[in-house]
């Protein structure tokens, strides 16, 4: 019978957290191995956040180690383990699954990140860093052939395969267009600042509805998971590739 291949912990560890590094001071949660499972790995699942259905399915996936862009712990949680939370935890520690998260690390990756890897995916050219965060740029922007709003409403909805919540307040033609993916509405006024023709987030809020108009912008929200998809599934398909050993991405509905 053929031995499976495996991969150590410790240099997924070292890979990802090389690859992704922590941003001290910056982020909202930690970033890297949240909980420590088995020592040899056969199998890897990424997935957008660490739910109790997340985990349930990796569980049944018989995934080794999990990979997601949002943990379980975030640095203004209670210290308090109880309910649900306490319910992954046990259920991460019994199956000895080990469980990495790398919240703005992924966000901001140049090469599988929610920002970029979508940028690249769609064609937008010229791509620079947009909206810096203590001196690490999150989101990024770039050309994009002239299209109207309601052409790119459909490319950004075809793309996330997800429907958009939009605000059209600027001009006829996108030419200049932002993304940050995720909880970035507040963006928005930014983006205008910089002469963006349209901004792209994941999640929204009524005031960005009248942002939008009086700073002469389009808003385009594709939901929050959907836009964070991106890094997840891209980063399952590099770690296969160095790495050989099975790897999922696990895509969960939400909507929101």
């Amino acid at each position: 019978m053929e031995q499976k291949k495996t991969i150590a912990l410790h240099e997924l560890h070292g890979y990802l957290d090389n690859c992704l590094p922590d941003l001290p001071g910056v982020d909202s949660a930690p970033n890297g191995l949240q909980v420590e499972g088995k020592n040899k790995i056969a199998k890897i699942g990424t997935a957008v956040s660490a739910s109790l259905e997340t985990l349930q399915e990796a569980v049944k996936r018989g995934v080794d180690a999990l990979i997601v862009h949002h943990g379980l712990f975030w640095f203004k949680d209670a210290f308090i383990l109880k309910g649900a939370k306490k319910e992954k935890l046990s259920l991460l520690l019994k199956k000895e699954i080990s469980l990495f998260a790398y919240h703005l690390p992924l966000d901001l990756h140049s090469e599988w990140g929610n920002n970029w890897r979508a940028a690249r995916d769609m064609g937008w050219k010229e791509l620079e860093p947009f909206y810096s965060l203590h001196g690490h740029c999150i989101g990024v922007k770039g050309l994009v052939d002239a299209a109207s709003p309601q052409k790119m409403q459909k490319k950004l909805e075809k793309y996330y395969q997800h429907p958009a919540t939009v605000a059209l307040g600027g001009k006829k033609m996108i030419q200049r267009i932002g993304l940050i993916s995720g909880g970035a509405y507040k963006m928005t006024s930014q983006a205008a600042e910089e002469g963006l023709d349209a901004f792209v987030t994941g999640n929204f809020d009524e005031p960005v509805w009248h942002t939008a108009f009086e700073e002469g912008i389009h808003f385009f929200s594709l939901g929050h998971a959907a836009t964070e998809r991106v890094g997840p599934r891209s980063l399952a398909l590099h770690l296969h590739e160095k790495y050989g050993v099975p790897c999922e991405f696990l895509d969960l509905p939400n909507p929101f």
